[in-house]
Order: C-alpha cells, then sequence, then structure tokens
C-alpha cells in the first residue's frame, strides 16, 4: 500500500511542472489508491492538504521593503509587491498558488471518488466519513483561497457574471472546465462545507478538520461574501463547538492548539524571522503598552520593526484556522447587525485575552465600534492570508482604499476599482486550457 502511496505522490509532484494543472495527461497504467486506508493517507498528507497561498500576504498592506532587497527578490515576488501590469514575465507557472490549490482540488477529488466504491459497513463507518468529509473540506479550501486571489469580492448583484475560477468535480483531468462565475463557486464551496459538517469528527485536532473547523471556515466564507447573519451563526457554532481562545497572560500560542493549519510551505517569502518584511508603522503604533502580543514584535539591525511567528512553526506563519478569528467575525457581524453593545462586548472577551490589564473598550456609535473590531481584526490577524480578502470586502462595500508602495524615489498605487485586484492566472493554464485571463490594464 505505502509503495503505492509513493508513485502516487511522485507523479502527482511531475503533473505540477510543465503544463497547465488543468491539462494534465497522466498515464494509464499509474498507479492510484484504492483502499480506505489509502485514501485517508492522502487526506493526512500534510504538505498538500495544508498548503495555503503565500500571495495572500505578498499583495496585501501591512509590511513594506526596502529598494535594495526587494531588487533581489525572485521576479514573481518582485512584480507583485509592486501590483506590476506584467507579474509573471517569461515565468509560466505558479506552484505556490494556482498549482497547489488545485493539486488540492485534484486529490479531493480523486478521495471523493474512490469512496464511491467502497461500502460503508458498521466497521468503517466512522474512518469512512471522516476521510469523505475531509476531501469535501479541503476542497472547499482551496476554491475558497483560489477565489481569493483569481476572482473579485463576492458581490450578490453581479456574482453570476463575475469571473471566478474553474471547479473540477472529476479526477479525470480530461474533464473539460472553463471559468465559473463568483456566484459558482461560492455556491460549490459552501455545499462541500455543508455536507462535510455532519461527517467530520467533534474532536479538534489541528491535523484534520472536525466539526469546529468547518464551521470556522464556513463563517470565514459567509463573511467575505457579505451574508452576516449567517456568518454569526457559523462562528457561534464554532465557538460552541471548540472554544480554544489563548489567553496570552497564562499561555502561549501553538498551532498544535488551533482549529486546524494552514501555511505556505513552498519556500515561503513572508515568513517569520526575516528581518527584511518590516512592519508599517502605523500599524504598530496601534498595540497598547499592555497589549502582550507586542512581544512578538522585534526590532532589525536598522532598527525598523518586523514580525516572529507566535504558534511555534519555526520560520513559518500560522495560516489556518483558530477560534480568535471566530471571537472576530462574531463581533463583526454583531455590530454590522446593529447589536453594538454585544459586539464591543464580544470583542473585549478577546482583547482580554491578549492584554495584561486591560479596560474595556467602549463605542458611541454602530461606525466606532465597528472601526474598533475591523482595526482589531488587523491587528490579531497580521500574515494570516486574510488581509487581502478583507481589503477587496471592503472596497466592495465602499471603503474606497488605496494601496501604496514606495520604492526609492519611486510610488506605486493601486487604486480602489483598478483591474490589479485580481491576480493573473498563470501563464502556461491560458495556454493549455484556453479560459480567459484577468485583465491588468
Amino acid at each position: 500500500m505505502m509503495k503505492k502511496l509513493i508513485i502516487f505522490f511522485i507523479v502527482m509532484g511531475l503533473m505540477s511542472c510543465g503544463d497547465g494543472f488543468l491539462d494534465i495527461k497522466p498515464s494509464s497504467s499509474t498507479v492510484v489508491p484504492t483502499t480506505l486506508d489509502d485514501f485517508e493517507q492522502l487526506m493526512n498528507y500534510g504538505n498538500l492538504v495544508y498548503a495555503y497561498p503565500d500571495m495572500l500576504d505578498v499583495l496585501a498592506d501591512d509590511y513594506y521593503l526596502e529598494e535594495t532587497y526587494w531588487l533581489s527578490r525572485p521576479t514573481l515576488i518582485k512584480n507583485s509587491y509592486i501590483w506590476a501590469n506584467d507579474i509573471y514575465e517569461t515565468i509560466e507557472s505558479d506552484l505556490a498558488n494556482w498549482e497547489r490549490s488545485y493539486s488540492q482540488i485534484f486529490y479531493s477529488n480523486v478521495v471523493l471518488e474512490g469512496l464511491e466504491k467502497i461500502t460503508v459497513t458498521d466497521g468503517n463507518k466512522k474512518q469512512h466519513n471522516q476521510v469523505h468529509g475531509t476531501a469535501l473540506f479541503l476542497r472547499a479550501w482551496a476554491l475558497y483561497n483560489l477565489a481569493q486571489l483569481y476572482a473579485p469580492a463576492y458581490n450578490k448583484p453581479t456574482a453570476n457574471k463575475d469571473p471566478g475560477v474553474p471547479i473540477p468535480l472529476l479526477s479525470d483531468v480530461n474533464e473539460k472546465v472553463q471559468r465559473n462565475s463568483v456566484e459558482e463557486v461560492y455556491a460549490r464551496l459552501l455545499n462541500d462545507l455543508k455536507d462535510a459538517a455532519p461527517l467530520v469528527q467533534s474532536e479538534v485536532d489541528f491535523g484534520r478538520p472536525s466539526q469546529a473547523a468547518v464551521y470556522a471556515l464556513w463563517a470565514r466564507v459567509l463573511l467575505a461574501m457579505g451574508n452576516y447573519e449567517e456568518a454569526l451563526i457559523k462562528s457561534t457554532s464554532s465557538i460552541n463547538a471548540h472554544d480554544g481562545l489563548v489567553d496570552l497572560n497564562t499561555g502561549s500560542l501553538d498551532y498544535k492548539k488551533t482549529l486546524y493549519m494552514g501555511l505556505d510551505g513552498n519556500g515561503p517569502f513572508i515568513h517569520s524571522n526575516n528581518q527584511n518584511i518590516q512592519i508599517k508603522s502605523d500599524l504598530v503604533i496601534t498595540f497598547e503598552l499592555s497589549d502582550l502580543r507586542q512581544s512578538f514584535f522585534k526590532l532589525n539591525t536598522n532598527g525598523n520593526t518586523y514580525y516572529i511567528s507566535p504558534y511555534k512553526l519555526g520560520n513559518y506563519f500560522f495560516r489556518g484556522l483558530d477560534s480568535d478569528e471566530q471571537y472576530l467575525i462574531k463581533a463583526e457581524c454583531e455590530v454590522r447587525l446593529g447589536d453594538k453593545d454585544q459586539a464591543i462586548a464580544t470583542l473585549n472577551h478577546l482583547l482580554k485575552h491578549v492584554h495584561s490589564s486591560y479596560v474595556d473598550k467602549v463605542a458611541g456609535t454602530k461606525e466606532e465600534a465597528l472601526s474598533i473590531i475591523l482595526q482589531e481584526r488587523r491587528k490579531q490577524l497580521i500574515f494570516r492570508g486574510l488581509r487581502w480578502s478583507d481589503l477587496k470586502r471592503y472596497n466592495r462595500d465602499g471603503a474606497n482604499i488605496t494601496l501604496t508602495r514606495t520604492l526609492g524615489e519611486k510610488t506605486y498605487t493601486l487604486s480602489p476599482n483598478s483591474p490589479k485586484w485580481l491576480f493573473p492566472i498563470p501563464v502556461n493554464e491560458i495556454k493549455s486550457s484556453g479560459i480567459p485571463q484577468n485583465l491588468r490594464k
């Protein structure tokens, strides 16, 4: 069995290079997994199932680079940092973002199809359900992340026309695909999460999805859609299923205590202990003296601030699901739905866990409360891969946020309505599948 899986992993690794991922033509003699144990091992293959697109942090505005360091970066990073017209230049593929996410979908489809051939018995039902739920969860995870990069923010009036991303639903790589609409992408991933929720285990394990993790991702998706009523229900459900909020006065953050692991394991550009990834001063100064999260910031040799991972992941930043995000979703939804006082109470509960001496925040108006909550969301979730999606939804709702980068004497600008909020699809995918590209001008 292990030999079978090793062969499968090797084949998958070879598939990720060269032609577009959606245009893979594997040999008919390829040995693939067939047993429930095989499928479980596939869904426990950490480098795949935990993968998270690094570009969701690269494009965002919480950090800056000095010009000399920027010049030394690889082409894809250098161009993405300034939201260039031509991101790829002569590069044709993008393993860390497009291909890895579609690998997650391909593996999920392999498992989902394979499970249909395995009879469910009293003896294997628990394992079968968990593997089934994990595959659905992983496909939803990948589709959501792809949508944040390559599609516009979900906007109900136009979602059925806005270009989303392809949704392969078969393990047959000859399946003809197209760019589904944003509406279709979100409908599919929401349906996958709905189906996954009763299948996965109730016990929380960072290495595999639980009910609390499914509800957490569900809440994240619904918040991005602007569906605050349902996002409030799902975030509350996640907290009720497992409240893993860590009190920094008595404990420490640890990826093993989270709801679900997520990280960029493909040689990340933005990683902990990189003193050249400097945090913007307007963000740093928002942390109060009693804020224990200040210990995550360090000064480099030039006296500028950088950020270190608080989740015991070495050079990697945690980009998965955790209870702190659920409290922030809950608070934001409560205030947007008109319950200002409950929203501030929810936020204060979270902040008591990150301050050594805390005085409750108060807000006189709904607008003031929302401003406080969104500021705390940015502070709590730095380098968690969420800021880019947040900026897109804020601008969808009329925030008119413009991003700027300054390198030497030159300033680069990303205006609120720029098409550059959509990341370009890799060139090899456009060539092989013929799907339309995201325009940059």
